[in-house]
């Protein structure tokens, strides 16, 4: 926004960061509804991930690490700096965390088709436990990004950094308030899924076709599995 006066950015930044926190308190109420626990889970991510990196920026200050304009200095500057690149390295995190779901998850499906063409299937574990741990990753990775942005942003402004103008904040605080929503959006979504299915009326003629269907296919898959031990 290089061409507006610091009103028109203040107006327009207004807009856009209201408009983001009414959607993220819009989602947030939806979730606390049924899962509060999810929010306050958000939350406490969100205020440690800002509360420490604004700790650690005085801590930092102190020790040298960073001087008066936000500079990086000596090693140890170089090492705050690496550390928060990874921090802030949400693509590496959302693949690595996608790798861990597909190694889980794929093989024993993998598996239980081929296990099924000799007739001795078992059925994938863990399944849930993966899916979940692969949602509570990319949120809190999504949290933490948007609490360490938003805090550096005003720190930085607040102590005169190279670079932290009025329109630097903003820009950060919109982003910080995006990866946010995305985050809420990402455990609504989650929930959201598991309760249509939760929900779903296995009374109806076409679940009890489906029912039916996907009966024959596993007692074809498992048609020489003799007892619980053999599986």
């Amino acid at each position: 926004m290089p061409h507006l006066t610091a009103g028109q950015l203040i107006a327009v930044s207004t807009v856009f960061i209201a408009a983001e926190l009414g959607a993220i308190g819009w989602a947030g109420l939806k979730l606390a509804a049924h899962r509060a626990t999810d929010v306050r889970i958000i939350c406490y991510l969100f205020s440690l991930a800002s509360a420490s990196t604004c700790l650690g920026a005085i801590w930092a200050q102190n020790v040298g690490g960073v001087d008066s304009k936000g500079a990086f200095q000596g090693q140890l500057g170089s090492s705050i700096n690496s550390f928060l690149k990874f921090m802030l390295d949400l693509d590496s995190d959302v693949k690595v965390f996608f790798t861990i779901l597909a190694l889980i998850v794929f093989p024993q499906f993998l598996s239980y088709l081929l296990a099924g063409l000799f007739g001795c299937a078992s059925a994938p574990v863990l399944v849930g436990r993966a899916l979940s741990f692969f949602v509570w990753s990319l949120v809190k990775a999504f949290v933490t990004v948007a609490g360490i942005i938003l805090t550096v942003a005003l720190y930085g402004y607040a102590h005169s950094w190279n670079g932290w103008n009025l329109g630097g904040v903003v820009g950060m605080s919109i982003l910080s308030f995006m990866l946010l929503l995305v985050a809420f959006f990402i455990l609504s979504t989650y929930r959201e899924i598991g309760n249509d299915i939760t929900d779903i009326d296995p009374s109806t003629e076409h679940m009890r076709a489906m029912r039916r269907v996907i009966g024959c296919v596993r007692a074809w898959l498992t048609r020489n599995v003799r007892n619980v031990r053999d599986q």
